[in-house]
């Protein structure tokens, strides 16, 4: 019998004993090894098998445990999270957590994560340098100095519900100052919903960095689209309202979310359309690419002319304050800019948490407006 006889022979058999769903995904161009939910388990399997026994105590959870849609975008100091912190693992714990990441993301969701990850030491540093020299403003908070303590890259904070290798469904989250990440595995699907991104300084201003940017396109994709409306046009997609300082509709507004308002995207012309998916495209193809594709293939089910283009703010200045929402079926997506500060939010309003592929209802019980408020009362009663 020959080599490459007998490795399909047990190639054959192998597949038989997989699962019928594997199975099917194996038939695809696609080979099992590379999609993310593959990809995925074997990292997250990795990365647990990394930590200590008291470690996996801290780090892993039930699927249904409700932490997991109980996470917020606050520093550290205002909300404690459940999983260990970075600064907590061992290099070789990094290198397993970014594995992870890598595994789940695309090569530009892997970059922008790490640079926010990455921005809060230097905004952290930029914070306490400045109140060292100036002290805290008249008006400031009064927790400010204990807030600007607890930036920098070692307090992001990662859990994963569920066991990755011996349950077909689990997840994993990162949560922290401007940042919060939910993946879900769900036999062959995985999801990448909800997905809070933030930055401040949105691009430094100064030193040797002077001119990066840790999200980059987000706004630019905004102003293009907004620069080609017709004047009519504009009257349509402009809502009334102040330039809200967040995302309207992030965590704690999961059951909030409106009515579809704004400018059709089958009012828009052929060229403003390809801009409004590149917008799309930006916030989707974050996550590995057939996530993404099946995420893209959901909108285009629900139909790519029926989304809706809403704007608050300046419409020819991408500096000053402005909002825009991207909002159908399978989709929405927020952005507050605030001077040289934004925050950009993603759901996917039939399958956060990867709830339709799981039979499982999650609820968000607390804004990141609560876990302030909370916050600043434990700090005036200390």
């Amino acid at each position: 019998m020959s080599t490459h006889h007998a490795a399909t022979i047990v190639a054959i058999a192998i597949s038989a004993l997989l699962p019928a769903a594997v199975q099917a995904q194996a038939a695809t161009d696609i080979p099992i090894a590379s999609t993310s939910a593959h990809q995925a388990t074997e990292a997250g399997a990795a990365f647990i098998a990394s930590l200590r026994p008291e470690q996996r105590q801290a780090v892993v959870h039930a699927l249904d445990d409700a932490e997991r849609s109980g996470w917020s975008n606050v520093p550290m100091f205002a909300h404690a999270r459940p999983g260990l912190r970075i600064r907590d693992l061992t290099t070789a714990q990094r290198r397993a957590l970014h594995g992870l990441l890598r595994a789940s993301l695309s090569s530009q969701g892997y970059q922008k994560v790490t640079n926010i990850i990455r921005l809060d030491s230097i905004h952290g540093a930029r914070e306490l340098a400045h109140l060292d020299e100036h002290g805290p403003a008249p008006d400031d908070r009064p927790f400010v100095q204990h807030e600007a303590e607890s930036f920098g890259s070692g307090s992001y904070a990662v859990a994963v519900f569920g066991n990755p290798g011996r349950d077909a469904d689990w997840g994993w989250l990162i949560q922290g100052h401007h940042m919060g990440i939910t993946f879900t595995v769900s036999g062959e699907n995985a999801g990448l919903t909800p997905m809070f991104l933030g930055a401040t300084p949105l691009v430094l201003d100064d030193g040797i960095l002077a001119g990066w940017s840790a999200l980059s396109h987000e706004v630019a994709r905004g102003a293009e689209l907004i620069a080609s409306l017709t004047p009519s046009q504009r009257e349509v997609v402009l809502e009334p309202g102040d330039v809200p300082g967040d995302a309207l509709y992030s965590v704690g507004h999961k059951h909030e979310l409106p009515e579809f308002s704004g400018l059709r995207s089958r009012d828009m012309t052929p060229p403003q359309q390809r801009l409004l998916r590149a917008l799309v495209e930006e916030y989707v193809r974050n996550a590995d690419f057939d996530v993404a594709e099946a995420q893209l293939a959901a909108i285009g089910e629900a139909g790519w002319d029926n989304l809706w283009l809403s704007w608050r703010g300046a419409t020819d200045d991408t500096m000053a304050p402005h909002y825009y929402r991207v909002h159908g079926e399978r989709i929405l997506i927020e952005l507050a800019h605030r001077p040289n500060h934004i925050h950009t939010f993603v759901r996917d309003p039939q399958n956060d948490y990867g709830e339709h592929w799981l039979g499982e209802t999650y609820t968000e019980t607390h804004t990141a407006g609560d876990r302030f408020d909370a916050a600043v009362r434990a700090f005036e009663q200390r």
